[in-house]
């Protein structure tokens, strides 16, 4: 077992590296934590405000990653094609919003 991570104790993991056509790798990983609640635990659990502000708090510990840096900087999608769902012009701010404001009581 793997102590000290940033996910936790890990129990096992498997991983297999691939080339690009440009030559680049990347790693295709598979990861199982030591924890012993069940989805559908985790479901049930998540409906209790107390265990929802804790899992906040814990997943916001444990991923560095942020869109802090980027919320005034706007892109133009110019390689993906529009579809009536999708706009053309994506804004950091508004994914920024969408992501703050997820539902997760509602996982199936």
């Amino acid at each position: 077992m793997i102590i000290g991570g940033v996910l936790g104790p890990v129990k096992a993991y498997f991983g297999t590296v691939e080339s690009q056509d440009r030559g680049s790798l990347h790693l295709h990983l598979l990861i199982w934590l030591d924890i012993n609640i069940k989805p559908t635990d985790m479901k049930e659990k998540v409906q209790d405000p107390n265990f929802r502000e804790r899992l906040i708090a814990y997943l916001e510990n444990i991923i560095k990653q942020d869109l802090d840096d980027f919320k005034d900087i706007e892109t133009q999608a110019e390689s993906v094609p529009s579809s009536s769902h999708t706009s053309s012009r994506l804004t950091t701010d508004s994914l920024y919003a969408a992501l703050r404001t997820m539902d997760i009581t509602n996982l199936e």
